[in-house]
Parts: structure tokens; C-alpha cells; sequence
């Protein structure tokens, strides 16, 4: 890639520089494909060091004690969840993988406003959650390390930052596609 098509890419993924018309309206359509690419990546590290850590098993353990078990009934929690967990992780890895692949494909074939609008939502929904939880206290598992938080949150908003701008760029390309 010559350094004026990195440019010209970074400049479509920029929500605050609107699309001067019908290719750079694609290229900021298109521009969502990075932005899903960042999300599932920074998806899937975290899960997958929560399950190798031991986080998970902290976390269902603390849930446990909390539910006030037998210790038949303590035994068979543990022993479901550790013969279930590894397919739960890699049913899922799976899973999100090929339902970003999926959502990547469409939006580079269609560069359609549903899917950053879609992101968007999660992406609001996600951060309303967690303050929530956070003001009232809900969330009772082990805390997650600082590196996650630093992996997480930058990536989550520059996502978010490219999703609007693949917004724009769809909306764009919607407007143009009608007018006569």
C-alpha cells in the first residue's frame, strides 16, 4: 500500500471529515470492515485469558459460595462447568468469528447503515451496562487485570469511531444511490 492509499483509507475512517462523494462514501462504508476486525480481535483476548488464568473458576467459585450449595450440589456445579467450559470458549471463539467474518463480508459487498448502526448499539449498550454495574454495585466477580482495561476500552473506542464514520459514509452512499 503506497502512502497515499493509507491516507486516503485513514481519512475515510475520520467521523469528523464527511465524504466528499460516491468512492469516498464507499471507502468509509467499507472502513467498518477495520473496525470489526479491532472489535473481534480485542473480543477475543480477554475471554480467552479469563478461561487460561484461572478468572473464570474464581468467578463461578465466589458465584457459588454466594449460592449457599451442598457440597454434592457444589461437586456437580464444578465438575459441569470444567467439562463444559472449553466448549463454551471454543463454540464461542467460533461463533464470533464467523459472525463478524459474516457481518465483514455484507458490509464490504452492501456497505448498508443496519450493521454500524447495530455496532453502535452494542457499543452504547455495552458502556451503559458497565457504569451501571459499577454505580450499583452489581458486578461481584474478581476483578479483571489493568491490562485488560487498557486493551479493551481504547479499542472499544476506536471502533465506535470508526463505526460512525462507516455510518456516515453508508448514509452517504444511501443519499446518493436515491437522487436521480
Amino acid at each position: 500500500m503506497t502512502r497515499s492509499t493509507i491516507d486516503l483509507w485513514l481519512r475515510a475512517m475520520n467521523p469528523f471529515v464527511l465524504p466528499r462523494g460516491m468512492a469516498e462514501a464507499q471507502r468509509s462504508a467499507r472502513g467498518m470492515v477495520v473496525g470489526l476486525v479491532i472489535a473481534l480481535v480485542v473480543g477475543l483476548v480477554p475471554t480467552w485469558w479469563m478461561f487460561h488464568s484461572g478468572w473464570f473458576a474464581t468467578a463461578m467459585n465466589e458465584e457459588y459460595s454466594r449460592m449457599n450449595l451442598t457440597a454434592a450440589q457444589l461437586a456437580t456445579q464444578r465438575a459441569v462447568m470444567e467439562t463444559m467450559w472449553p466448549y463454551m470458549i471454543g463454540f464461542g471463539a467460533i461463533f464470533s468469528v464467523v459472525l463478524y467474518g459474516v457481518l465483514a463480508a455484507v458490509q464490504w459487498r452492501m456497505m448498508t447503515r443496519a450493521i454500524p448502526l447495530i455496532m453502535l448499539a452494542l457499543v452504547a449498550y455495552s458502556l451503559v451496562a458497565n457504569i451501571g454495574m459499577r454505580l450499583l454495585d452489581s458486578f461481584r466477580g474478581p476483578e479483571l487485570p489493568l491490562w485488560i482495561m487498557l486493551l479493551v476500552w481504547p479499542a472499544t473506542l476506536v471502533s465506535a469511531v470508526i463505526y460512525v464514520a462507516a455510518l456516515q459514509g453508508a448514509m452517504m452512499l444511501h443519499r446518493l444511490r436515491r437522487e436521480p
